[in-house]
């Protein structure tokens, strides 16, 4: 773009920020299924780094945390950062025990790690996140207790209770899906191991997001808890078995889950 077009898309952003604009417009939620989307899908920032721009100061970045207010969509938050660079993908990955369809006034957005989403590194064996806060671990909670009445306290702390709830999960869905007829006590006991079946690369649906959050509260990050066995899953699998020196197969069956879930 040449310095006229430039300084134009400067003083256009300006005017619009000064005006407010966006601020209250509803428009995406009169939209069932497009809330969340953005109008122009053209990223002029991704061009444009504010140079001869006209506006007397770059605008501020957003907070770190920010609190949904009336009218809000996730299109409108992302664009809350007037500095440039957080997409609404972004806002999804950096939360995901937000569903971008049902957004709550009051809600809390993370908003300042959307930028650059944090990837949990992998983990030794005595590193785990079992004491410390953490918004996947608080979406698994959320999870467990809307899917499967689990009846958790959603701290963000992997303690045993979600173990245990995580447990159960795999029962109620080896029941369901399996008729196995397992006592949904939350205990890895021989009937429940013995009940396992084997999941590998392709595999989608609960027992797959069941395998994901044991292997992520296990310190080993599938990458999105999506319910679907896809590459990253497959590497945090891989990584878990060569931790635990079991086979390294790259499928979860009785052993891989064993090591998950036995005391």
């Amino acid at each position: 773009m040449d310095d006229a077009t430039l300084a134009s898309i400067a003083e256009l952003h300006a005017a619009l920020v000064k005006d407010g604009i966006g601020k209250y417009d509803k428009a995406h939620n009169e939209m069932p299924g497009y809330s969340w989307k953005a109008c122009c899908q053209y990223n002029y920032r991704d061009a444009f780094d504010w140079k001869g721009s006209k506006t007397p100061a770059k605008p501020a970045p957003a907070p770190d945390v920010y609190t949904i207010q009336e009218g809000d969509t996730l299109w409108s938050i992302a664009h809350k950062d007037g500095t440039g660079g957080v997409q609404v993908e972004d806002l999804i990955k950096a939360n995901p025990g937000i569903d971008p369809f049902k957004l709550k006034i009051g809600q809390k957005i993370n908003f300042g790690n959307a930028k650059e989403v944090i990837v949990q590194p992998d983990r030794k064996e005595d590193d785990k996140t079992s004491n410390s806060e953490n918004e996947t671990v608080r979406s698994i909670q959320k999870t467990l207790n809307s899917r499967y009445d689990a009846g958790l306290v959603v701290d963000g702390i992997n303690g045993p209770k979600t173990q245990t709830a995580l447990i159960k999960a795999l029962q109620t869905e080896l029941n369901k899906q399996l008729n196995k007829k397992l006592v949904v006590d939350g205990k890895w006991g021989a009937k429940t191991k013995a009940a396992v079946v084997t999941i590998e690369k392709g595999a989608k649906g609960n027992l797959t997001w069941i395998l994901q959050a044991a292997l992520y509260l296990e310190g080993f990050n599938p990458g999105s808890l999506d319910s679907i066995f896809g590459k990253g899953t497959e590497s945090a699998l891989s990584k878990f078995q060569k931790a635990k020196k079991i086979i390294v197969d790259k499928k979860a069956g009785e052993a891989t889950f064993t090591k998950l879930f036995a005391a």
